[in-house]
């Protein structure tokens, strides 16, 4: 009898130090959180953008956001997996990126694309700081795996932001003077002549 509740208690223990192995430490779910929300808002936002950019260049840049972010998010889905991340992580943006979603929402033509821009902009950024951070650092193999490959697809979706985003852009030559969207106020007043 006491062979057998030792064995039990043996059992119990090897167990427990199984189940504690498997669980994802606290930085691979931080990590992990934070990709859910930001690829979720990447295709929202490009989805909004392929429906109501009136530039060619911001749609394109849009499809090709929601096919790469589309992938990553499979790809991201395995890694959580592997990573043994249960529950798997909310696939939803965070209030700020919810916020930024609805003004998009409210935006139209010109104004729209240049938002659009700004946001992906800003998106990538902070997402290309933190895929370095953790292909770098990460302490879990799949998910420092993933964000290692995915990093320089999120570079050349940084480089291609700042190229719309520039002063020759797309979202600054768009909107003609006094239309809202890139100047607010009164019209240019031409040189040499006098105010009313």
């Amino acid at each position: 009898m006491r062979m057998l509740v030792a064995m039990a208690a043996v059992t119990l223990v090897a167990g427990t130090a199984a189940f504690a192995q498997q669980k994802a430490p606290a930085e691979a779910v931080a990590f992990a959180k934070k990709v859910a929300s930001a690829n979720t808002f990447e295709i929202q936002s490009s989805e909004l953008a392929k429906d109501r950019s009136q530039s060619s260049d911001v749609k394109s840049f849009a499809e090709q956001m929601i096919k790469d972010h589309t992938k990553a998010g499979n790809d991201f889905r395995s890694a959580v997996a592997e990573a043994h991340i249960s529950p798997p992580p909310r696939e939803e943006p965070n209030a700020k990126q919810t916020a930024t979603l609805a003004k998009l929402k409210n935006a139209q033509g010109a104004v729209f694309d240049k938002a659009y821009v700004s946001a992906q902009l800003n998106a990538h950024k902070k997402a290309v700081s933190l895929f370095r951070k953790y292909a770098k650092r990460g302490r879990t193999a799949p998910l420092k795996e993933f964000a290692q490959s995915t990093l320089p697809t999120l570079e050349r979706h940084l480089s291609m932001v700042q190229e719309l985003s520039r002063p020759s852009g797309v979202a600054s030559r768009q909107a003609p003077k006094g239309s809202g969207g890139a100047a607010i106020g009164p019209p240019a007043q031409t040189p040499g002549k006098a105010k009313p």
